[in-house]
């Protein structure tokens, strides 16, 4: 589930409320030494089902979305990962006037200092219910939120890149094309000039860059689009959530489509999630909801798995449904959404709700 901007990977790297209604088992290592995660945050019930993370290049504070789908007597909240490891609230999301509820999943903040937030529906209300909130920052306090772009199935990841913000729609549920999904991108300009329609799917959208076909699998899951990041060059890459299918789009000088290919497609990673693109290296990190695994794919289109384990409760760091990573100087931090979907190695919801970290080297 995603979304980070380059510029402001870059920086990280390198240094290191108002609710208002709106239109244990043992592990497998099959990595090098060192790999093995370890408790980074456990949750509260508050934040029982933890998603999307981005970064503040600013501070070093880390910004957690928790959509609460496996209890929602829990609104949909942000909140905050300071420097120290200290978690607090953020922010309540606003809740769709007709579902009355938010479910906030990949985020980012924008050129214009604010955070973007995918708002799931789709567990609620299939019908291009979904939206990207805008959530106003003021001195680095919430000050309220807008709905900026609607129509979307499924919003999921997010991600800036110079003017232009992506989201990935991972369910078209189009009867013609099974599996299909897409990528979105709007400008900052359009959204701040009112608030964006996207057309039905099915139906041409100059919005729609990118589409995907998730094939036939053995969870015959047709989770398409999910993840994205950006690398040092300017590509773009995402993952299919069903059949772990990972590709690169390029964009020439006048920032259209150039290619959209498969690079990687491999039984070893059935399930693509979040990802995340270190830009001194331009290694991209994955996290794998099914296999409780972290792969790696190197600038040369190669593939390794750091991590895997088996089903368990997440309470030691192990992985527990890995849904989103990110790295904060050395520390490759991982978000476990524990909200088991059929064919995973997660078997069930449990009271752990946690966040695991792996010390990299470089």
């Amino acid at each position: 589930m995603s979304r980070h901007s380059a510029w402001r990977q870059a920086a990280v790297v390198l240094m290191l409320a108002g609710l208002v209604a709106l239109g244990g088992c043992e592990a497998a290592d099959t990595g090098a030494g060192g790999a093995r995660p370890t408790l980074f945050l456990s949750l509260p019930d508050s934040c029982n089902t933890p998603d999307g993370m981005t970064l503040d290049p600013k501070t070093g504070d880390i910004f957690l979305a928790c959509p609460n789908f496996n209890d929602t007597t829990h609104p949909g909240v942000l909140m905050k990962i300071d420097t120290q490891n200290k978690l607090t609230h953020f922010f309540d999301m606003p809740p769709h006037p007709e579902t009355k509820k938010a479910g906030p999943m990949g985020l980012d903040i924008g050129p214009d200092g604010n955070l973007y937030v995918a708002d799931n529906q789709y567990f609620s209300d299939k019908d291009h219910k979904s939206r990207l909130i805008r959530v106003n920052i003021k001195d680095g306090v919430p000050v309220g939120a807008d709905v900026v772009v609607e129509g979307f199935k499924l919003s999921n990841a997010v991600i800036w890149k110079d003017n232009n913000v992506y989201v990935s729609d991972t369910f078209f549920d189009l009867a013609d094309k099974p599996g299909a999904s897409g990528i979105y991108r709007i400008g900052l300009d359009e959204m701040n000039a009112g608030c964006v329609k996207l057309k039905p799917k099915g139906t041409a959208d100059p919005h729609l860059i990118a589409t995907f076909t998730t094939v036939p699998n053995h969870r015959n899951d047709l989770g398409g689009a999910d993840g994205l990041t950006f690398d040092s060059k300017g590509n773009l890459y995402s993952g299919n959530f069903g059949d772990g299918v990972f590709s690169k789009i390029t964009f020439d000088s006048g920032g259209k489509v150039a290619s959209n290919e498969v690079i990687i497609r491999d039984k070893e990673m059935p399930c693509v999630d979040g990802i995340f693109c270190n830009l001194a290296t331009d290694e991209i990190y994955i996290a794998d909801s099914e296999k409780n695994a972290i792969h790696v794919v190197s600038p040369d289109g190669k593939r390794r798995t750091i991590w895997e384990n088996d089903d368990t409760d997440g309470s030691d760091g192990l992985l527990d449904q890995p849904c989103e990573v990110l790295i904060r100087g050395k520390e490759l931090i991982i978000v476990c959404f524990d909200m088991s979907f059929p064919g995973l190695k997660n078997s069930a919801y449990d009271e752990h709700h946690t966040i695991s970290v792996i010390q990299l080297d470089k």
